[in-house]
């Protein structure tokens, strides 16, 4: 995993190029990707979600997703159908198949 331009050996890489790496190596996914559905997530989650519901990795095809509350854990995977039909659509070669939900720890 080279944190060097290709182009210009002495010259280092822009944050955002070695963050990508670095995410492509951790978790199979870009930085796009997680990006893409922090910006899409108030026409992801049913808007009585929102406030507490955070998208915050996606790892082998699974989405992750921390809540503000316990209660609200069994909420989300009850709507988790609803969930992944909304992200298809930004996503045509990279599909999200799976939504973990966990309780968002301060």
């Amino acid at each position: 995993m080279s944190f060097r331009n290709e182009g210009i050996p002495n010259e280092p890489t822009k944050l955002r190029v070695a963050l990508n790496t670095l995410m492509k190596g951790l978790s199979g996914t870009s930085l796009s990707t997680i990006e893409m559905i922090i910006e899409q997530w108030p026409n992801i989650i049913d808007e009585s979600l929102y406030p507490f519901c955070t998208p915050v990795t996606v790892k082998d095809k699974c989405l992750t997703i921390t809540v503000s509350d316990a209660g609200l854990i069994q909420e989300v995977e009850w709507r988790k159908e609803n969930i992944l039909k909304a992200i298809k659509p930004l996503f045509p070669d990279e599909v999200i198949t799976q939504i973990k939900v966990s309780l968002h720890s301060n």
